[in-house]
């Protein structure tokens, strides 16, 4: 199917053109002709699948023009960095239509944007925390919204966005066009579907959970952090193969020691990404990975959600995630928009547990592979890994050295491709 057959306008057809965007992906060739009918619907499909351009081109079709200074359109997302996202596809989309676009989100001046929302827009993109604030100081009045958009709703609901979530539902009119997209269908995004929807289009390209097929996935059993930090130089000393690469740590003090690490084996080779940096920072770093004077970014989960980089190569998980969802969208930054991906997770024996429900959420398993023979084993670990009282606990190098690979693993080990792999 091409847009051309989706009965888009000409204006949105010469846009989509000029970004070299000629097929619809399944959930856009499945949920446009809903969207564009003015029927309800929830979206269930991975990330890099294209949700946005299929609730964005409806939108945008069927959008007229008005000079009413109240929006027409809500866009909510859970991150600063996927309203930037957003915004950006909004303008990319309308270079021949007059459409007025705000994003809103926390974290900069709320005056400025509370002008900015007076002074009149057609679509607001923004987060539901900083939406809501603003619409109880009275500037922002949602009597003349005819469609809403939840986006990456089970994120939004993992990071407690639910009472803000509910209060905007309450406040907005009762007749008016709502769709929900999400990556996973978890209980939580189940129950608000249950409560707030009544009739409504459901649409589920893959099975929730299902990694992208053009991901390869890799996991190696390593000692502790430091261990895995020589494992990360290693790969990355791979200059050919690890082009354009996501590297995920938990949180912003290992992100740190991280990026330090990298930098001072080869300098201004990657930028770092997490909560502590301004949010022009974020976007600085993701603009310039984007326009390759990055080889890679080194980030906190802040940035597995909103980020659309072409070409990303590898995406390398430093730790398992404590929330299974997040390695889904961790996974997702590769093999986007039907390029093929690789992705490698490092695994200490206290992940293993988490690593099983990434592996229930799946309902696939992979086998855990031992680190290469030339990787250099650290004995140096971090606070979070000592022993609580050093005297009584053996040692975890002493108890690493007796570990086997851990029955997880079931069957021969997956061997990486030796092929190099080419940008395309």
């Amino acid at each position: 199917m091409t847009f051309e057959e989706l009965n888009l306008n000409k204006f949105l057809l010469e846009a989509l053109s000029e970004q070299e965007i000629t097929n619809p992906t399944e959930i856009q060739e499945l949920a446009i002709p809903i969207a564009s009918s003015g029927k309800d619907i929830v979206g269930i499909a991975q990330t890099g699948t294209g949700k946005t351009l299929a609730y964005l081109l409806p939108i945008l079709k069927n959008l007229k023009f008005s000079d009413q200074r109240n929006p027409r359109v809500i866009i909510l997302v859970p991150t600063r960095e996927l309203v930037v996202q957003v915004v950006r596809e909004i303008e990319l989309l309308t270079p021949r239509i007059s459409v007025r676009v705000l994003g809103v989100y926390g974290g900069t001046n709320i005056n400025t944007q509370k002008q900015a929302i007076h002074d009149g827009s057609d679509i607001i993109v923004a987060t539901p925390g900083r939406i809501y604030d603003i619409a109880m100081t009275g500037i922002l009045r949602f009597n003349g919204v005819q469609k809403l958009v939840i986006d990456e709703c089970d994120e939004m609901l993992n990071l407690g966005f639910l009472p803000q979530l509910q209060r905007i539902l309450e406040l907005l009119p009762s007749k008016r066009q709502t769709m929900l997209f999400s990556a996973t269908m978890t209980e939580q995004v189940s129950e608000l579907i249950d409560t707030y929807f009544d009739q409504v289009e459901r649409i589920e390209v893959s099975r929730t959970g299902k990694p992208l097929e053009k991901i390869d996935q890799y996991f190696y059993a390593v000692d502790n952090f430091y261990t895995k930090l020589n494992f990360l130089l290693d790969l990355l000393g791979d200059k050919e193969t690890f082009q354009k690469v996501f590297v995920f740590v938990r949180n912003k003090k290992y992100a740190d020691i991280v990026h330090e690490a990298v930098n001072k084996r080869w300098p201004d080779e990657f930028g770092v990404i997490h909560s502590n940096k301004s949010q022009n920072f974020r976007i600085r770093m993701i603009d310039e990975f984007q326009e390759g004077k990055f080889r890679g970014i080194i980030a906190t989960d802040i940035a597995s959600r909103g980020v659309d980089i072409e070409d990303v190569s590898h995406v390398i998980n430093l730790d398992v995630p404590e929330l299974a969802e997040l390695y889904m969208h961790r996974i997702g930054r590769t093999g986007r928009k039907e390029q093929h991906g690789e992705s490698i997770t490092m695994v200490t024996p206290d992940e293993q547990p988490l690593l099983e429900q990434v592996f229930q959420l799946m309902d696939s398993t992979f086998p855990i592979d031992p680190l290469p023979e030339n990787i250099v084993l650290s004995s140096q670990l971090t606070e979070d890994e000592k022993p609580v009282n050093i005297h009584d606990a053996p040692t975890l190098l002493t108890k690493y050295k007796k570990r086997v690979v851990p029955e997880i693993n079931k069957g021969k080990p997956q061997k990486r491709s030796g092929k190099k792999k080419k940008r395309r």
